[in-house]
This record gives C-alpha cells, sequence and structure tokens, in this order.
C-alpha cells in the first residue's frame, strides 16, 4: 500500500466536507416576511380587544386616528374600530355630527427577535459573501407587540369624558434548527390547515 494513501484519503474527505452544501429557506421576497405580518396583526387584534371605553350608550362617537401613525396602523386603527362597535359605540364617519371624540394612540406595534446559536453564527464577509451558519443548535424567538391606548372628550366643550389604561397585545413564534439541517416551528401565528 503506498504511504501517500491514507493523506489522499483524507483530502478527498476534506474535500467532500468543504463541498458539502446547505439549504437556507428565504420566508419572503418582500422586506417584511409574512409570518412578522401575521404576528404583528395577531398582537394588533389582541391589544385592540382588551381596549374598554365606557360612553354612554345614547353617546355619537367619531374615532379621530389622526395621531396614530407607523407601520400597520391602519390594520390597527380598524381592529380598534371594531372593538369599540362590539362594546355598544356608536361611531359616526363625520366629526361634526359626534356627541364624543374618541382619539387613539400607538405606543408600540413591532417585533422583537432574539436569536441563540451553539456553534457559528453567519459570517458576512467584506463584499457579498456571506458564509452560513454551522451549528449544533440554534432557536430564533420573534415576538410581537403591541399597546394602545384611548380617551374620549365631549365635542363641544372638550371635556373629558373617558379614558382607558394601555392595552398590550402579544403574539410569538419561535423556530429551532438541530445540526444544521433539522428544522422546525413552535405556536404558528396562524391556525393550521385542517383539510
Amino acid at each position: 500500500m503506498p504511504r501517500n494513501r491514507p493523506m489522499i484519503l483524507a483530502a478527498l474527505v476534506a474535500t467532500a466536507a468543504l463541498a458539502a452544501g446547505c439549504t437556507d429557506v428565504k420566508e419572503s421576497l418582500p422586506s417584511r416576511t409574512a409570518t412578522e405580518q401575521l404576528l404583528i396583526s395577531s398582537a394588533a387584534d389582541n391589544a385592540a380587544n382588551r381596549l374598554r371605553l365606557e360612553l354612554p350608550a345614547d353617546k355619537r362617537a367619531f374615532l379621530d386616528t389622526g395621531n396614530f401613525d407607523g407601520t400597520d396602523a391602519k390594520y390597527a386603527a380598524s381592529a380598534i374600530k371594531e372593538s369599540l362597535l362590539r362594546q355598544g359605540i356608536r361611531l359616526v364617519p363625520d366629526r361634526a355630527a359626534a356627541d364624543t371624540i374618541i382619539e387613539i394612540r400607538l405606543g408600540a406595534l413591532s417585533v422583537n427577535q432574539s436569536k441563540t446559536v451553539l456553534g457559528i453564527p453567519p459570517i458576512t464577509l467584506p463584499g457579498t459573501i456571506t458564509l452560513p451558519e454551522a451549528s449544533v443548535y440554534s432557536s430564533t424567538e420573534n415576538q410581537a407587540v403591541a399597546k394602545f391606548s384611548a380617551f374620549a372628550y365631549d365635542n363641544r366643550s372638550g371635556a373629558l369624558v373617558a379614558s382607558t389604561e394601555p392595552a398590550y397585545g402579544l403574539s410569538g413564534e419561535q423556530s429551532y434548527r438541530a445540526m444544521t439541517l433539522f428544522s422546525w416551528r413552535t405556536s404558528p401565528p396562524y391556525p393550521e390547515d385542517t383539510n
């Protein structure tokens, strides 16, 4: 047996290990993934459902969203509007026709992410080259947080009629990866397909 055969075998194994590829699935091509959008909208729904405003049943109210700004603010404002209607508050589309003005505020509506890697995280080299993650185990936790509040005042006198404590909504999901090959998720932000 030639003396360099073990070295050739070692070189082949090393080459095969270096040539082995990894698959990293990009969830979405837009700047925000569907999962992020679902997490945020679920947190907004949860906060809107917790927002309680005690108003007399015979009063007509106008919902003022002028100071309710931010990404996904339109969806959140609509969720708050639905919640107020479910509470029996009579909303009118014209500010002048309202007895009461309800002003809503957005304190938070975004996603926090934390990632744990046991191994080597992805490394971005100068230029456009990114080396993939090489880990034994990694986990990523995404948690959406929503914070809304509201107050109501008389349309004519400007006197405070009612106010709410801040209402919070949370929505989260976790994803895991083992040996860089196996991945799974828990706590999906949407119902599983039952068909």
